[in-house]
């Protein structure tokens, strides 16, 4: 269930160009080797369990040694990258935050991101109501809306966050709006993204917790299994495998 957990998560990273991640391909983040890595720790995670189910079923004591090994190393490794963002969250959250502005400068008219309502994009400033990631003056960086002069543009998925009678969304295909105001809709005070979804974060930790717990668990008794298995199976290495 893990691994294809993993294998499905990088696959939609790879091949999903409706996404955040489409955005974050556009700055520094390597995400597309994120994306090969997930799908190789996903494969390999579901051989290695496909490995422990055949040395448990044609009783191989190699097998399942290899398998409780995988299991410890993966259980290690979990915890150690749930150590490190709890005490880095702060460097996390920084270069997070340093990415995503990056973004929301380069943004124009040709990224799909910020073009599809039922995109990431739209999910977080639509259903969330905000605008930016810290504030939505960070969009006046963005060299799309630099170089409008007609009316006064914002990006389409800021509309609900700005509650203003608003015009355009037959642009939708550059992802911008236009309204025609006495003061610029985005210098009114908007809440950032960054605020909402932190929010969000910290509403549902227990079930974060709860999942990352859970997946712990079922490690915990699969490596359990793992060894009551290989201490209870014939000591026979003439016959590892039993055809019968």
């Amino acid at each position: 269930f893990l691994g294809g957990l993993m294998l499905g998560f990088g696959l939609w990273i790879l091949l999903d160009e409706n996404s955040f991640m489409t955005v974050l391909k556009t700055v520094s983040i390597p995400v597309n080797l994120w994306s090969y890595v997930l799908s190789g720790l996903g494969t390999f995670t579901m051989m290695m369990g496909f490995l422990g189910c055949l040395g448990a079923l044609k009783e191989v004591r190699c097998m399942l040694g290899f398998y409780f090994a995988f299991l410890v190393f993966l259980l290690a490794s979990q915890v150690t990258i749930g150590v490190l963002i709890v005490t880095q969250r702060k460097v996390v959250s920084e270069s997070l935050s340093i990415c995503v502005c990056v973004a929301l400068r380069r943004l124009d008219d040709v990224v799909r991101l910020w073009v599809k309502r039922q995109d990431y994009s739209y999910f977080f400033s639509l259903q969330l109501a905000c605008c930016g990631w810290n504030s939505s003056q960070e969009w006046f960086k963005n060299k799309h809306l630099q170089l409008s002069t007609k009316n006064h543009t914002f990006p389409c998925s800021c509309s609900l966050a700005l509650k203003g009678n608003f015009t355009g969304f037959s642009n939708r295909p550059h992802g911008f709006c236009s309204v025609s105001t006495d003061s610029h809709p985005l210098n009114g005070e908007v809440t950032g993204c960054k605020a909402q979804i932190y929010n969000w974060l910290v509403k549902n930790l227990f079930s974060i917790v709860a999942i990352c717990i859970g997946i712990s668990l079922i490690e915990v008794l699969g490596m359990v299994f793992a060894m009551y298995l290989f201490r209870n199976f014939d000591r026979d290495y003439n016959k590892l495998i039993r055809y019968h």
